[in-house]
């Protein structure tokens, strides 16, 4: 068996000092068409260039398993009653209509004249697969990998999915079939210590798949198995539950600022300049009685500062100069903070306030919200486990690991948040109108995964033909279309109905539960007043009638 084989360089005018029929070859393929196969491309095509004594021998050496994976592999046998100047040139087919490799003679060979017509002797075996099967293997993670399982199977029904349309026109353009199985322990697959993989990886690696599909191009996986050209980045991301709404009543004392330590000074400050006030207007009238004569109760001063902040009028005024300055900016103060509290109320009791969600990975690791990834053993897993970002590293001594089911289930409840990618999030927030996604700045790319396949081009011609042609994306939202569908059809007729009267946000009607609040204040008041009375009458004297 020869060794690999290739020129020198293509454009050169003198060919390689190699073999002579390929010397012959290299002739035609500049003549005619310029340059060799696949030279455009980063890696050296490799040639097998065999000299056998007899066709037997040819046979058995191009349809060796060890050159299985290699499309330019071609044999010399010396012709019959001729001598061995001249000679026939056999080629092994990967892929006949048989179903087996076959061995095919395409050209015939002298030391005088070279090859005797201009056929190419390595043509592309790929580019038709002659209604082989392919196995691929995946998981299930709509909108990229989409299937019905069967059940006591690992063979699965495909569905209308990002892969499985890619797969479709791949097949379709190369003339194979194909069936999807499940890997046997429901993982994508980690590098174990013995350096081989497990999940969807290890179908491919031991052979029990030809291709892993919907997979991120990630080193570790490169460094093992080949991937085709990238075809959609997702960007790695989390959920979290909306942050919940502060009930009605609280409205009544939080609506200056978000923060509740900044709400309490507001508050605070306040109380102060009310306490302030009325014991300013105290000494006021106080002064002023000592000079008329005319004094005011303590409680009358508290009522007339208070009432200011009600819009109401004084019974009396100061005639001190002093006394109508301090009442003059009194008024101006009280009508600026009851003007700015009723906007402020006024606009939260109309739109809700919802406090804003995390936006980063710190703010994630800072919150009291317990977070995780699927069980699966993606990219995402491999990623946080090998990496040396310390921030990475310090997520990943807590991360927790549940089905899709669990996890958004939890973060229903508010008490999960669910790291994932972004394609998937977006689809769990259109179906759950209650969930929030925030995108990290994190990117991803997704590529099929093969073992030194030689189809690996075609694959990607025709991936690059549906990016090229806006395919993905198309796909992309038309799949999330019919999931929001689905998902609604599965609901009751009451949930569309509450569903429905939740996106109609345009007209706010207020109801018994915005006014909370004043509901509070008026029976908080009744109870206060009642409680004096029954104070005042338990502990005034008695005195007999006369």
């Amino acid at each position: 068996m020869g060794s690999p084989v290739a020129p020198q360089d293509p454009h050169r005018d003198k060919p390689a000092d190699c073999c002579p029929v390929f010397k012959s070859y290299c002739q035609m393929r500049r003549r005619n068409i310029g340059i060799l196969p696949d030279a455009s491309s980063n890696k050296l095509t490799q040639y097998f260039l065999v000299n056998a004594k007899d066709s037997n021998e040819a046979e058995r050496i191009l349809l060796d398993e060890r050159l299985g994976k290699e499309q330019n592999v071609a044999a010399i046998i010396p012709l019959r009653n001729q001598n061995s100047t001249h000679g026939r040139v056999l080629i092994r087919q990967l892929l006949h209509p048989s179903g087996f490799p076959k061995v095919l003679s395409v050209n015939k060979w002298s030391n005088d004249t070279g090859l005797a017509n201009t056929n190419d002797i390595f043509p592309d075996q790929m580019a038709d697969f002659y209604g082989t099967k392919l196995i691929g293997s995946a998981l299930q993670y709509r909108p990229l990998v989409d299937y019905e399982i069967v059940e006591g199977s690992r063979v699965v029904i495909p569905k209308p999915s990002i892969d499985i349309n890619i797969l479709d026109a791949i097949a379709y353009k190369l003339n194979f079939i194909y069936d999807i199985v499940m890997p046997a322990d429901g993982e994508y697959g980690v590098l174990k210590d013995d350096g081989h993989w497990t999940g969807v990886m290890g179908d491919v690696e031991f052979g029990r798949a030809n291709v892993a599909i919907g997979l991120v191009m990630m080193q570790e996986r490169a460094n093992s198995l080949d991937h085709t050209m990238m075809y959609f980045m997702d960007a790695l991301t989390f959920i979290t539950a909306k942050s919940p709404q502060s009930a009605p009543w609280q409205k009544l004392i939080i609506p200056f600022q978000r923060e509740m330590i900044v709400e309490m000074k507001v508050w605070v400050c306040v109380v102060v300049s009310v306490c302030g006030g009325v014991l300013l207007y105290h000494v006021f009238c106080h002064i002023q009685a000592t000079i008329s004569s005319s004094h005011l109760l303590d409680s009358h001063a508290s009522m007339r500062i208070l009432a200011s902040f009600l819009s109401q009028s004084l019974y009396g005024y100061l005639w001190l100069s002093a006394g109508r300055v301090f009442l003059g900016f009194w008024f101006l103060y009280a009508f600026l903070v009851t003007t700015h509290y009723k906007t402020s109320l006024t606009s939260k009791l109309a739109v809700p306030f919802t406090p804003p969600p995390l936006d980063t990975l710190e703010q994630l690791l800072g919150s009291n919200l317990k977070y995780g990834v699927d069980k699966i053993k993606g990219a995402e897993h491999q990623l946080f486990s090998t990496s040396r970002i310390p921030l990475y590293q310090r997520l990943w001594r807590d991360m927790q690991f549940y089905n899709e089911e669990n996890s958004m289930w939890m973060v229903a409840e508010g008490t999960f948040s669910y790291i994932s990618y972004r394609s998937f999030l977006l689809l769990q927030m259109l179906m759950h109108n209650s969930n929030l996604w925030r995108k990290t700045d994190l990117n991803h790319a997704l590529a099929y995964i093969l073992q030194g396949a030689p189809h690996l081009k075609n694959f990607n011609a025709v991936m690059w033909r549906c990016v090229e042609a806006g395919l993905i994306n198309k796909w992309l939202y038309d799949l999330y279309a019919v999931y929001v569908k689905e998902y609604q059809d599965q609901k009751s007729s009451q949930e569309q109905e509450d569903t429905a009267v939740e996106k109609d946000t345009r007209l706010v009607v207020f109801t018994v539960n915005h006014l909370q609040g004043a509901f509070f204040l008026f029976f908080l008041g009744h109870g206060c007043g009642m409680l004096l009375l029954f104070l005042e009458l338990l502990l005034a004297p008695h005195t007999a009638s006369p």
